[in-house]
């Protein structure tokens, strides 16, 4: 198990778990025999329901926050076999062991209640979300979108318990990495108070009154752009750092954007 650190901009982190651990949860072996099947649902033909829903669920968990991605990536403490004595925290040398373990600290008690809060809610809707069935050829879609959730923020809830604890117990060591820095050009990031979006972003957006997360993937002056995240997931030979660090890119964007045009941006 090892985590990773990067700057979005100068002062948004974000954060990634790789973890290869051994785990002894049924319930995790179900969720994965369930995203085993779930991928199939991709492979269905173009025009097909179980390819449009495929398609939909997809857009949906892209929205969720990527902090909570994050957080479920973690292992749950109870179902780890061997338990890590210690986890390297691998980050650019702009970053500070103090800096990141402050930010890192600052996100588990902000979301380790949340989580626990949404994760009851969506178990209280489980029982009512079980009498939608429409046919039995068709899935319960609010059910399977309960359950989903309801995992999500266990996952997300017990990730965060996890990694308090191994902060408390002094088990996270910090290591700054040559082959990151030289992909990273840190000097060349700016705060999120001086991000300068293009102006047809901003126009597209005073036009439609909505933001899409698309018109985020150019490059912009002063943040992480795709090459260096494909560079990063590369040299750190992990591919799902590149999708995870797309998705943070995209949504740490979208917030500073919001912020600026003094829109507060609702959790779902």
């Amino acid at each position: 198990m090892k985590l990773f650190a990067f700057p979005i901009v100068k002062n948004r982190l974000t954060y990634y778990c790789h973890s290869t651990l051994p785990t002894s949860s049924r319930l995790t072996k179900f969720v994965n025999w369930s995203n085993k099947k779930w991928e199939e649902f991709g492979e269905a033909k173009e025009d097909s329901w179980k390819k449009k829903l495929y398609g939909r669920g997809n857009d949906m968990m892209n929205k969720l926050d990527y902090q909570e991605w994050f957080l479920k990536g973690v292992p749950t403490k109870e179902h780890i076999e061997l338990p890590p004595e210690k986890v390297i925290t691998y980050h650019p040398s702009s970053l500070t062991p103090a800096d990141i373990e402050h930010d890192l600290t600052t996100l588990l008690h902000q979301k380790s209640p949340y989580h626990q809060k949404y994760m009851k809610y969506s178990a209280y809707w489980v029982p009512l979300s079980c009498t939608f069935v429409i046919v039995p050829l068709v899935p319960n879609i609010p059910l399977a979108y309960n359950l989903f959730r309801l995992y999500s923020h266990y996952k997300a809830y017990k990730g965060a318990q996890f990694l308090e604890h191994l902060i408390d117990e002094n088990n996270i060591q910090y290591q700054t990495c040559k082959e990151i820095d030289d992909i990273i050009h840190t000097e060349s990031l700016a705060t999120a108070q001086d991000i300068v979006f293009p102006e047809n972003i901003v126009a597209n957006y005073k036009e439609t009154a909505k933001l899409s997360p698309h018109v985020l993937d150019g490059d912009i002056p002063g943040v992480l752009n795709k090459r260096t995240i494909i560079a990063l997931a590369k040299q750190c030979k992990v591919p799902a750092l590149e999708l995870e660090l797309l998705r943070s890119r995209s949504q740490i964007l979208a917030s500073i954007f919001l912020e600026q045009h003094g829109i507060q941006k609702k959790h779902k």
